[in-house]
């Protein structure tokens, strides 16, 4: 049977062209281990990523940890990675006094946007986290709907 939870995480997947097995039983074990979690962390954060990243090109000095170099998303470069920790804790703060924010907090996250790759997939996993400790259904975002979904972040 074809869960609500496999859909979701193979359209996140689809929406940053990101189409092989290999990485979408990855998003199952970070979606499995997150799913675990009463709250959100920094430990557990990076955990999901450096799950989510392992068969992903990147260094393993990057899977895991807060970028340490610039990144630009749309030209425009994403927050200084030096504040990144306390952008974090800040959002991770906000999550916690507002879950039912989601949406504006995975924007949030997405303009910190903490890894060198991978800031996508891991914020709609920790946005449907949110969700479903706020009793809501996970959002599902369909590749072909991608363009709406990029709307949000204008």
């Amino acid at each position: 049977m074809y869960s609500k939870v496999s859909k979701f995480l193979e359209q996140s997947n689809a929406i940053e062209g990101v189409y092989d097995a290999d990485s979408l039983v990855q998003a199952c074990y970070a979606w499995e281990f997150i799913t675990k979690e009463k709250e959100l962390t920094l430990n557990n954060i990076k955990k999901t990523h450096k799950i989510l990243m392992l068969h992903q090109l990147l260094r393993p000095d990057e899977r895991g940890y807060f970028r340490q170099r610039p990144v630009y998303i749309g030209g425009k470069e994403a927050t200084k990675y030096y504040f990144i920790k306390e952008y974090m804790k800040a959002w991770l703060f906000s999550c916690r006094l507002s879950p039912e924010h989601w949406k504006l907090q995975h924007i949030e996250y997405e303009k910190i946007h903490p890894f060198i790759d991978g800031n996508g997939r891991t914020g709609r996993i920790f946005m449907n986290w949110q969700r479903i400790k706020a009793g809501l259904p996970i959002l599902v975002i369909e590749e072909s709907k991608k363009q709406d979904y990029y709307k949000w972040f204008k």
